[in-house]
């Protein structure tokens, strides 16, 4: 059918989308790829000398394809090599979506104090169809976020809208007062937004411009050293923003906060804040819970219930499931006992064990300092951290990766129906893979006190670059079979490739799990290697393995270039933020590359407003696709969302199915690249009365992976008796 002409709007994106892939040239791979990525033996001791760790190999069964140092705005080649980074900059999370990778700066060198987030264009690696032409792929930085105002301490974390509009941040000091490494920032003080603060919060940046970030809201005051780490879901159509307080050091105020945001006015709003004691909006949150440390948060749609579930990370509480249904009650519905649970994550899909049946499963990570934050027996102080320690798999450790069965968590759980009327699920242990059994050397003498132990964290020598980080399950389809792949952060260890092989066991708990070595004194000896205390693992008939790594080398010194915080994979590609400033690209061999979302613009119209109980309303949603300037795209899977109560009773082919509170309509037909379709289906108004939004329409390449429209929401309201 003939295409009405583009709109301004749509004009306007794809000749900018197509500005940005006609820079491409004759720039070869030496010059996009700066880091140095030649194979050979490493060194990778803190003195330069070698450890031989993987046998002195930075890379197996893995490439090197980018690096952009995050110095200035542009190309990698021009902008964005090894020699023209900050010393003392400092990147860490990295998130996708589309065609751009975020990045937060934990700490921005003072040549240029203050940045607090990079967008990065990765369009040209989306747009790869085959291994050469990833190769000549390069990494491009749109924008910088710079801190004018309440942002002002370090970047943890970065997250994004479901619709890639708006990124949150979370910013912290480990305890309140100055920063060491540039990290404070900069304060325009001629700028009247400017609002110097000693502590962290939560930061909500619209970046729907890629060039020109900027702050549209802050918040501070709920929060004393600040927020570790953040997650946006949407629920019930509502938009919300999960904050991790960081560790209790000052008051015991640890917990997971709970923060409406709403675009217009492009507002933060505090509604909950849930701790081991209960929801604090329901008057159930004590203070006598003890030094706690509410770390990482991870929630999605669980794919059996379609539930909006949280998964925390809660030290040495364990990893935490919870039900995010209603944000302002949250349920505690699974717990696995471990202890410094730093990051936990569901895999996006059910895992098929090895006799066919779905299982929900987890990820959950330790997280492990070097020699000088080992405690000892430091009961007096009780420290975050007690290296190596009697309680811990693997206690001379670098940290372990566990692998979690978290069946059991809700009634409809079709294997056991167990729920948690009588308390939260105990979750077991499947497996578990830890990279060195290696202990680091002497640590803090028994009498030090916590502030010599602060100082000494602040050191630039201090380091966790043994211990792993943040990580991302995936599913891959490898020759037609799915393939279970944990994407590993490892700090020092760079990305690690772990697959998981289901078997068909139950998870183990209590002491079906392990075994305990008792040890009068664990602490007097065997710290190098000599003795073995601590948990001895049983195991399942499920594996973890390590099946590739990349610790690319640094060029100019010849050392170890990688302190990977996180890694995270988009389109078979992977992405990781390096605490030694930068962001880095690999892929592994074996996975293989994904097309692209083609840019498109959707939008969403329906009847009216407001509906009597019974009335039949009509949603028309178009979808218009473009072609990618350079590269195939995928034929685009459309859905929508609706409040649930409401019935679909006709138009086109759709599918109807839970997802989180509300019912997703996702249609049969696709639409291809260069097409443009209209979609039509009807829904009946219930009878209850009330209000409920419509949307976000919400696209895919495969149908497993969903990103939401902007602009695609619509609030009904019907009335509750019939006509």
């Amino acid at each position: 059918m003939a295409q009405d002409p583009l709109p301004d709007s749509t004009r306007r994106a794809v000749l900018k989308s197509i500005g940005a892939t006609l820079g491409v040239g004759a720039v070869g791979s030496a010059a996009g790829h700066p880091g140095g990525y030649e194979k050979g033996t490493s060194v990778d001791g803190p003195g330069g000398e070698p450890f031989g760790l993987d046998d002195g190999e930075p890379f197996r069964n893995v490439a090197a394809y980018g690096y952009h140092s995050i110095g200035s705005t542009g190309r990698s080649s021009l902008n964005g090599q090894e020699g023209q980074r900050h010393v003392g900059d400092r990147n860490a999370e990295v998130r996708c979506h589309g065609d751009i990778v975020v990045t937060c700066f934990r700490a921005s060198d003072d040549e240029d104090a203050g940045r607090r987030m990079a967008v990065v264009d990765i369009s040209e690696f989306n747009d790869a169809e085959t291994e050469a032409e990833l190769d000549e792929a390069e990494l491009s930085v749109t924008g910088i976020l710079h801190n004018v105002n309440a942002e002002a301490n370090r970047t943890t974390d970065v997250k994004l809208s479901d619709d890639g509009e708006y990124a949150f941040l979370a910013t912290q000091a480990l305890y309140p007062g100055p920063i060491r490494d540039g990290s404070n920032g900069s304060t325009e003080f001629t700028d009247p937004r400017s609002t110097p603060q000693a502590t962290g919060g939560v930061v909500a940046v619209d970046i729907s411009d890629r060039g020109n970030p900027r702050t549209i809201d802050s918040v501070t005051e709920a929060f004393s050293t600040g927020v570790h780490n953040v997650f946006h879901h949407r629920i019930d159509g509502t938009e919300y923003v999960f904050a991790c307080k960081d560790a209790g050091l000052i008051s015991p105020d640890s917990g997971l906060y709970v923060l409406r945001f709403d675009r217009e006015p492009g507002k933060l709003t505090l509604v909950n804040r849930w701790s081991a004691d209960g929801n604090a909006t329901r008057g159930g949150v004590g203070t006598q819970h003890g030094l706690s440390y509410v770390h990482d948060v991870e929630i999605h749609d669980d794919p059996r219930t379609g539930r909006p579930t949280a998964y925390l990370a809660d030290w040495d509480r364990g990893m935490r499931v919870l039900d995010v249904s209603d944000p302002t009650n949250i349920q505690h519905v699974g717990q696995f006992d471990m202890n410094q649970s730093h990051f936990a994550a569901p895999f996006p899909e059910l895992v098929e064990d090895a006799d066919g049946n779905m299982r929900r499963v987890a990820v959950a990570s330790h997280e492990e300092p070097d020699e000088r934050f080992d405690q000892r027996i430091d009961t007096v102080n009780n420290e975050l951290y007690n290296t190596p320690h009697t309680n811990k798999t693997n206690p001379n450790s670098t940290g372990t990766v566990f692998l979690v069965d978290c069946e059991g968590i809700y009634p409809e759980d079709s294997r056991c129906g167990c729920g948690h009327e009588g308390g939260p699920k105990q979750l077991g242990e499947l497996d578990n893979w830890t990279w060195k059994n290696a202990d680091t050397g002497k640590g803090f003498d028994d009498d030090t006190t916590r502030q010599e132990r602060l100082d000494a964290i602040e050191q630039t020598g201090f380091s966790f670059q043994l211990s792993p980080h943040n990580s991302q399950p995936a599913v891959h389809e490898v020759d037609g079979e799915q393939r279970y792949i944990i994407h590993q952060g490892h700090y020092h260890g760079g990305v690690r490739y772990l697959e998981v092989e289901p078997g068909s066991a139950d998870g183990l708990t209590g002491f079906a799990r392990r075994d305990y070595r008792p040890r009068t004194n664990p602490n007097a000896a065997g710290r190098d290697g000599s003795e073995t205390i601590g948990w001895i693992n049983h195991d399942t008939d499920w594996n973890v393995t390590d099946v590739g790594h990349a610790r690319p080398v640094n060029r100019e010194t010849g050392n170890l270039s990688p302190d990977f915080w996180g890694s995270v994979e988009h389109n078979g590609v992977t992405y990781h933020g390096d605490r030694s400033a930068g962001v880095y690209v690999t892929k592994h061999t074996d996975l293989p590359m994904t097309s692209p979302l083609p840019p498109l613009e959707a939008d969403r119209a329906d009847d009216g407003s407001a509906f009597l109980a019974g009335q039949t309303n009509r949603v028309e949603i178009t979808v218009e696709t473009f072609d990618r300037p350079n590269g195939d795209a995928a034929a685009v899977h459309v859905r929508d969302r609706m409040p649930g109560g409401y019935e679909v009773v006709g138009g086109d082919d759709v599918e109807t199915y839970r997802e989180g509170n509300r019912t997703a309509v996702e249609f049969t037909a696709t639409v291809d690249p260069g097409d443009f379709a209209t979609l039509i289906y009807f829904v009946e108004v219930p009878a209850e009365p009330g209000s409920g939004t419509f949307g976000p329409v919400e696209v895919s390449a495969d149908g497993d992976e969903w990103r939401a429209e902007a602009g695609t929401t619509d609030s009904n309201l019907e009335s509750g008796f019939n006509v």
